[in-house]
């Protein structure tokens, strides 16, 4: 037997972007229902406890928190979402026990850097503040926004220094970009292209280079949740259930139920299982599904290709990305001491703390072997969480408690062979890497131990495939206005009453909010719905420049 519900929207997927159109779409008018497959929601938000050791699965470092609309307008940090931000933000440790620090305070940086280079310092304050009015003036306003066709923002840009910077800095790799900064010290380009390109850009393509100037900006002024990443998408939850918002969880999408042409709702059944089938009806699906499930698993293909070729040409030949992530989280019954940072006063680590590379070469020859070759290599980046936010670790009853989160690029498939077979190994490489960085790491400050592969990803959160974390390549063709494609990158699709808005859309992964803050706005005009919220003056002033539609 199956049962039938009516709502007036049904967003499928409860990641941020999902909780983000139904709380906006649910405090404008509208009847929501958000459909999620897990047992919880939240997507890479995701928090766990072991043992009173909380662990960050994948969303950690949280890049526009602090300037997201949603934040403000959804009323986040008032409802108990807090974030810090790390006065050291990233540091590149050494071989011969220094560390380079970026830390939050300009000023203090180029004091750091000076040490090394009166050369780079200024140079790198140059850099920072051109690349600071860059992001603020067009790349963080156009995440919150429409994009523009290639051809139209390139006339548009011309019109302006900044615009013409931009240009020109797309024009280049990542790796070509590091190189003209000219700095003297090779550890400072190492660090700044390691963190620039770590999550998933090609230092060798030029298909994202236009992003380099927000990740520089943005990675450097990154904050933690207090609490855990699932505190964020609690509050986003909180947020629509007050409005209205109902959450119907571990149910997934069947299919999109398809009347004359239009998506007119869903059907579900609990997850794992072919029923009972749940209908429901609605006036406008959204969906937060990367391209191959939209257009491949939820519709029949003649339905797809009767309505968009192009969507159904996208669903076959989507692209996923050519690295992953491996991470391994340790609870600690001890801190370990970063030999590179002071033990008096001051940061006792950075946020971002990266080894095995001392040049820009490294970072680039690492991140070709293991897209190219399915290398594993000893180098990554760790995070003490413990440090910054005291609550992941069970101070209460262990005040020398820690929590230490170690990450690094990695591919898919190893070329030495299957994930299974091979992660307490590399695990046990990193650590041991690691060890020629800190001191106090050693087994018997292990409590507990959590390797985390690409597989164990796509296993958790099934969109996330191949161990993607943005749900799809940073090539030229799912870029920008291409991202899914031309004829949904601005999130209503050529099916009518279909609705993208996932880390497959514009503006891309990461934790921004984008997809669901923007296509709130268009289904919300669709609907006739009212439209609450204004948008931020920053982003009004970009669409006067011709930067947003």
């Amino acid at each position: 037997m199956s049962q039938e519900m009516n709502y007036d929207v049904v967003v499928v997927g409860a990641g941020h972007n999902g909780l983000t159109a139904g709380a906006y779409l649910s405090r404008a008018g509208a009847k929501v229902l958000v459909v999620e497959r897990r047992h919880e929601t939240g997507g890479a938000l995701v928090t766990e406890e072991f043992s009173g050791y909380r662990f960050n699965l994948h969303a950690n470092y949280m890049m526009m928190l602090d300037v997201a609309p949603p934040f403000k307008d959804l009323g986040l940090g008032e409802d108990g979402c807090v974030y810090l931000r790390p006065e050291a933000q990233a540091a590149l440790l050494r071989k011969d026990g220094s560390a380079i620090t970026i830390y939050a305070d300009l000023a203090r940086t180029v004091a750091d850097i000076a040490a090394y280079s009166e050369h780079d310092a200024k140079r790198f304050e140059q850099i920072y503040l051109e690349y600071k009015e860059i992001a603020e003036e067009y790349l963080i306003p156009a995440t919150y926004g429409r994009p523009v066709g290639s051809a139209e923002l390139a006339a548009n840009y011309m019109k302006s220094e900044v615009g013409r910077r931009v240009l020109e800095i797309s024009e280049k790799t990542p790796a070509e970009i590091c190189e003209s900064w000219g700095f003297e010290t090779p550890g400072l380009g190492a660090l700044l292209l390691y963190i620039i390109c770590m999550w998933g850009i090609d230092p060798e393509e030029t298909n994202a280079s236009y992003l380099v100037p927000l990740y520089f900006n943005r990675l450097l002024n990154a904050t933690l949740v207090r609490g855990g990443s699932h505190r964020l998408s609690s509050t986003l939850q909180k947020a629509g259930v007050i409005a209205g918002m109902s959450v119907l969880e571990s149910h997934e999408v069947k299919r999109f139920i398809v009347e004359n042409g239009a998506v007119t709702g869903v059907e579900a059944a609990p997850t794992g299982t072919d029923g009972p089938i749940t209908r429901i009806k609605a006036r406008a699906v959204v969906t937060s599904t990367d391209p191959t499930t939209t257009f491949g698993t939820f519709m029949p293909e003649a339905d797809v290709a009767k309505a968009s070729k192009q969507c159904l040409n996208t669903a076959r030949n989507w692209e996923w990305e050519q690295s992953s992530l491996f991470l391994c989280h340790l609870a600690l019954r001890r801190r370990p001491e970063p030999m590179a940072f002071p033990k008096g006063a001051g940061p006792k680590s950075a946020f971002i703390n990266v080894f095995g590379v001392e040049t820009p070469q490294d970072v680039v020859r690492h991140i070709r072997e293991v897209m190219q070759d399915g290398a594993l290599h000893d180098i990554g980046h760790f995070t003490l969480t413990s440090d910054i936010d005291p609550a992941m670790a069970p101070i209460d009853i262990d005040p020398d408690g820690a929590v230490c989160r170690i990450e690094a690029c990695v591919p898919y498939q190893p070329a030495d062979g299957d994930w299974p077979a091979q992660s307490r190994a590399y695990g046990d490489r990193l650590i041991a890497r690691l060890a020629d960085y800190v001191t106090g790491l050693d087994e018997s400050a292990i409590v507990r131990r959590y390797d985390y592969t690409p597989k164990d990803i796509e296993a958790k959160i099934p969109q996330m495939k191949r161990g993607s974390f943005k749900h799809g390549a940073y090539v030229m063709t799912q870029m920008g206005y291409s991202r899914p494609n031309v004829q949904c990158s601005s999130y209503k699709t050529p099916i009518e009453n279909l609705y993208v808005c996932g880390a497959s859309t514009f503006p891309g992964g990461m934790i921004t909010f984008g997809g669901g803050y923007n296509v709130s706005k268009v289904v919300a005009e669709a609907l006739g719905l009212d439209i609450w919220w204004r948008e931020p003056d920053s982003v009004a002033t970009a669409r006067e420049k011709g930067l947003l539609l």
